[in-house]
């Protein structure tokens, strides 16, 4: 299996030889410039100085991973709403300052960059801060709750010359990057159908599902955007399928669903489906097949070990697969949070826009207005 560096430096080659879409400014908004690939105005630096906004579960693990695996990064100041949280977490990773204002982080005069790890509402105002101040952004997804709100903070990003990253952690994961390289070296030829399923292994509460944003915006999103970086174009269509299989209190009072089918059209004439529940009995659940012209690539569920049971009943694995994603995408965290390090200190595109947020986001809302309206929509009918 080639390395992800290696096979991320040989897709950005292949891909602009070939003409990939992933080159091309994907999911732009009518009216804006689609800089995807701008190169920023600031100097670049050798050591990146970052401060982290939250440390909820995802901000220590982005403050860990900066802390102890990534040399080229130095972080300085986490802050939370609990300010006791920020500072355990502080103590725990060797961070010198902690605080419970964001405002702390984007005005601290020798931070470069900025982690945004806070609940999903706060991210528009907290990137704005940023971009303004000239920090560069690492964002969890979404960038914002709203798509003209995501415009508003695009252009903002723009005008300050500033690099932003959306944590599309799957596109960094060793697998999906060798099944995409697989794809770009033409090993299925032209794709025709892909499959992506996406199970948790236990429905989220209730509360959770009424800040969520609904299935697609919050669950399916990644499949929607790991759909489109395997195909390399933008998809046109999208129709929807959805009940609540699992837990009735998810549509009586979350007004959401917890299982979809979801399929899938793209430019390059593939289709597809993603399929997502939030219940799985065996894990969290995650493989991916891509068929084609010339052939098939896919990957099935990472397993704690790969030790066999054989007896007089069966041959099966010894483990269920991964927990769930915090575990199973471990290393493509590690090797997200490098790689935008790495692009702000070389000064080198980032592999994962706020354009790539975008365009998953559209994919999102056609999938929601799909399964109201019963019918196949158009990505083109979605509207700032």
């Amino acid at each position: 299996m080639i390395s992800l560096a290696r096979a991320a430096s040989r897709l950005a080659t292949t891909a602009a030889a070939r003409g990939s879409g992933l080159a091309a400014p994907l999911g732009a908004a009518p009216g804006l410039s689609a800089r995807r690939h701008l190169q920023s105005s600031a100097e670049p630096t050798k050591t990146l100085k970052v401060g982290i906004i939250g440390a909820g579960r995802i901000g220590q693990v982005h403050a860990q991973t900066l802390a102890y695996r990534c040399p080229s990064a130095e972080p300085l100041m986490i802050v939370d709403y609990f300010p006791e949280v920020a500072k355990s977490t502080a103590a725990e990773y060797g961070i010198p300052e902690s605080g419970s204002d964001y405002m702390d982080v984007v005005n601290h005069p020798d931070i470069q960059a900025v982690w945004v790890c806070s609940p999903s509402s706060l991210h528009a105002e907290q990137i704005i801060a940023s971009a303004k101040a000239g920090k560069h952004i690492f964002c969890e997804k979404p960038l914002a709750t709203e798509l003209a709100e995501v415009d508003d903070v695009m252009k903002v990003v723009e005008d300050c010359g500033v690099k932003m990253m959306l944590a599309f952690q799957r596109r960094f994961d060793p697998n999906f990057a060798r099944l995409r390289q697989a794809i770009v070296d033409g090993v299925v030829g032209d794709p025709f159908t892909f499959r992506l399923t996406s199970r948790d292994p236990a429905p989220p509460p209730v509360e959770y599902v009424l800040k969520s944003g609904g299935l697609h915006n919050d669950m399916a999103i990644h499949d929607f955007d790991v759909a489109r970086f395997l195909m390399g174009c933008e998809c046109t269509e999208v129709t929807a399928l959805g009940a609540c299989r699992v837990d009735p209190k998810i549509g009586s009072e979350g007004g959401d669903i917890d299982t979809a089918l979801t399929m899938l059209r793209f430019e390059n004439g593939a289709f597809g489906t993603v399929d997502n529940c939030r219940q799985s009995p065996q894990g969290y659940d995650q493989r991916v097949e891509v068929f084609g012209s010339k052939g098939q690539v896919s990957f099935g569920n990472n397993y704690p070990s790969g030790v066999e049971i054989a007896d007089g009943a069966s041959v099966r694995s010894a483990d269920l697969p991964h927990d769930f994603f915090l575990k199973r995408y471990e290393e493509a965290y590690k090797n997200e949070t490098i790689a935008f390090v790495d692009s702000v200190v070389n000064n080198t595109p980032v592999p994962a826009s706020g354009w790539d947020g975008r365009a998953a986001m559209v994919m999102a809302q056609a999938a929601k207005k799909s399964l109201n309206e019963g019918r196949p929509v158009k990505t083109s009918e979605i509207q700032a």
